[in-house]
């Protein structure tokens, strides 16, 4: 798999919780991280995105894992994000 392949099911997961968001969704592809295991996607509103207004900024939107072997994981918010990656490793 690749990161572009990867992004569309990323994408594709966060568009899935629009509706329950109640707002557009778009991720952050400047915060992607590689490792070994495979992509954490960053995602929030679009218009928190786009203006940095914290009134758009999203509650709750735990990164999104995608495997090399194309399987979506959304980690957490209760711990730190390296404590959710680990599990990866």
């Amino acid at each position: 798999m690749t990161r572009d392949e990867a992004r569309i099911l990323a994408l594709t997961y966060v568009r899935n919780k629009e509706s329950g968001a109640g707002s557009d969704l778009v991720l952050l592809d400047g915060k992607t991280i590689e490792k070994d295991f495979g992509w954490v996607f960053f995602y929030d509103s679009k218009d928190h995105a786009k203006t940095g207004d914290i009134r758009y900024a999203l509650a709750g939107n735990a990164p999104v894992v995608v495997t090399r072997d194309g399987v979506i994981h959304e980690t957490g918010t209760a711990l730190p994000l390296e404590t959710y990656l680990e599990r990866f490793q």
